[in-house]
């Protein structure tokens, strides 16, 4: 470990582990399969690239998104290391250099997705590899029973095949006990370490309110948030709107979702993490590999579909350590949404024999046939051609995918995104030089309303239809279009490719996985009932139920939560420490009444007279003739 420990100086500048840190490492380096369970911000990437770099050989690092893998990457070489990544949309000839160059150029990590390893390019590679680690980052999702479950992941047991000596170890920070169980018997694990690190934040404040006016209480929130903040919604409209909006009460945001090219995702990303935009308002595509510690909000608009995401999403807050808010605002219509969307929509076995079968014929697909067969598939087509309710088809084709009978790619249920970047005038005049333009141009007008205020989602078959052009000859106008500035555009031509993964069967390839059916949806029904009770429990801890759902039983009340507030009469000392710094900073900057200093802090206006009573006491602040409380 001395070893060790002189990597973590040289490297990191650090002269001590974080809490587990060492334990884990340990055990990678007696060579042991091991399981981390870290919260966020607990330094789980630490956890194998310090062991990897005192041994020989290069470590194979599995991890779900580009992103994720982006940062990693960078960091290292920042610091030195030799590190490279196997993402996708390279050509043959790329990925041939950057494969010699991971066998031959002395590199100590190789980053690829599981998808990536299912090339047999990579695996012959990877054989003649001195590989002296297995890194399954986000290991979580390899669980049919996880919330980000990913069908490739099953497929990262090839390298136990390729390399059967080499330890593995798994990483991440939300995990059931189910889904932990799952995760070491899915990665074939052998007699496996397992870490367990406690998930209480002491430093994080979980607060739920019942608001019908949202908006008014996130500017209450964030209109002097000093750090950054996330806000979170449910749609890419949303996340547009409720930008806009914040922009326009004084609050600096931008919007983040899956449909904005990945050039406009990394400025968004880097905007943010400078501070030049205080709040990102965001789908949970602003997820996995979100990293930087000054967020002092996360807000969620809407209730989300599980703890374990609203868990890890919350746990983005205060990752430095100091005092950090996470809210979750919601009304009554919100329950009932959430119970529309994730609970009444999901498909029974009868519902999934029908949408395979329907699936076959639209393919025509022969009795018998069919396996690794690959289409591009439109959705929407699909759905229109059968006259399908597009939320429970959406739901039927996700858990095929999940079951391991078809493969959906991972543009699965994107669209096409315009926005007009002329005046409307302008707009006009351009489409007087063609009439094939000027006819698809104003149809996409007709269609979409505020298509020159922000990205909106376009349907390609839908314009197709009222125009009587053709797709091809629509995304021929459209590119044009983009060349010539008129429109931002990200294409989606089809919704997705699908791969059908078994031959077909109709009712008796659904029949093998019916019980599995039935356990996924009362799973899903439970997350939701959980989120709901999570809701509503007005009497227990916010982080005692959190930690509760993972497993952690022995958890002391935070003190700090929406219901340890309204329950202690009492402000302890750790609230009166928090609540004194930040009144004193708010006068700071200039003087305040008791009701303006209690409209820019999270806490209950009785608790904030209080401590200002204390600091009077104290002589730290005094009031002046208006009433207004000053530094002393």
């Amino acid at each position: 470990m001395k070893n060790v420990r002189d990597i973590l100086t040289k490297y990191w500048g650090y002269t001590s582990f974080k809490p587990m840190q060492e334990e884990i490492i340990a055990s990678v380096l007696n060579g042991k399969d091991t399981v981390a369970l870290l919260p966020t911000g607990g330094g789980k990437s630490l956890c194998f690239q310090a062991p990897a770099l005192a041994m020989e050989g290069i470590c194979i690092v599995i991890s779900p998104l580009v992103a994720l893998m982006g940062d990693q990457i960078n960091t290292l070489k920042e610091r030195g290391i030799k590190a490279l990544k196997l993402t996708g949309g390279i050509s043959f000839d790329e990925l041939n250099t950057l494969l010699d160059n991971a066998l031959y150029g002395n590199y100590k990590f190789l980053y690829l997705s599981p998808e990536r390893l299912q090339q047999e390019i990579v695996q012959n590679y990877i054989k003649q590899m001195n590989v002296n680690l297995i890194a399954v980052d986000e290991a979580h999702c390899i669980s049919q029973w996880g919330n980000d479950f990913r069908p490739a992941y099953k497929n990262i047991t090839i390298l136990r095949e390729i390399h059967p000596l080499v330890h593995i170890i798994a990483l991440t920070a939300t995990a059931t006990t189910e889904v932990l169980e799952d995760t070491i018997s899915e990665l074939k694990m052998e007699l496996p370490a397992v870490f367990k690190n406690s998930f209480v934040r002491e430093n994080l404040s979980y607060q739920v309110f019942k608001q019908d006016d949202k908006l008014y209480k996130t500017e209450q929130l964030l209109k002097n948030n000093q750090g950054s903040a996330i806000v979170y919604v449910r749609s890419r409209k949303n996340s547009v709107e409720i930008s806009d909006q914040l922009n326009s009460l004084g609050i600096s945001a931008t919007f983040y979702h899956g449909g904005i090219s990945a050039k406009e995702k990394a400025q968004k990303l880097q905007n943010w993490r400078s501070g030049g935009i205080s709040t990102m308002v965001a789908t949970n595509a602003f997820g996995m590999g979100i990293d930087h510690p000054n967020v002092r909000f996360v807000i969620h608009l809407q209730i989300p579909e599980s703890l374990e995401s609203y868990f890890q999403e919350a746990g983005r807050a205060g990752r430095d350590g100091d005092y950090a808010v996470a809210v979750l605002l919601y009304n009554e219509y919100d329950k009932i949404n959430v119970k529309n969307q994730f609970v009444e929509s999901l498909p029974t076995t009868p519902d999934l024999k029908k949408i395979y079968r329907t699936l076959n014929n639209y393919f025509q697909i022969p009795y018998g046939e069919g396996e690794f067969t690959k289409y591009n598939f439109s959705f929407s087509e699909f759905c229109k051609t059968y006259n399908l309710n597009t939320l429970l088809a959406y739901n039927a084709l996700n858990s095929l995918d999940r079951l391991g009978i078809i493969q959906l790619s991972q543009e699965f249920g994107r669209k096409s995104i315009v926005q007009f970047l002329i005046s409307s005038e302008k707009v006009l005049n351009y489409f007087e030089k063609d009439a094939t333009t000027s006819i698809i141009g104003k149809t996409v007008l007709r269609i979409y309303g505020g298509i020159f205020e922000i990205p909106t989602s376009i349907n390609l078959d839908l314009i197709a239809t009222k125009t009587g052009q053709s797709i091809e000859a629509i995304v021929s106008i459209l590119k044009k279009m983009e060349r010539d500035h008129v429109v931002e555009l990200v294409l989606q031509i089809t919704d997705a490719t699908l791969t059908f993964l078994v031959p077909r069967e109709d009712e008796k390839t659904i029949n093998v996985v019916s019980r599995e059916v039935e356990a996924l949806n009362r799973k899903k029904t439970a997350q939701v009932n959980s989120v709901l009770h999570y809701i509503e429990n007005t009497k227990t801890c916010r982080s005692v139920q959190l930690v509760s759902y993972f497993g952690e039983t022995t958890a002391s009340k935070c003190g700090i939560c929406s219901v340890c507030r309204t329950q202690s009469s009492n402000l302890t000392n750790k609230e009166i420490k928090i609540l004194s710094s930040q009144i004193l900073a708010l006068l700071e900057e200039r003087n305040l009444n008791s009701r303006e200093i209690s409209e820019k802090l999270t806490f209950a206006e009785t608790d904030t007279l209080k401590v200002i009573r204390l600091l009077m006491d104290a002589e730290k602040i005094k009031i002046n003739p208006r009433n207004q409380y000053y530094l002393n």
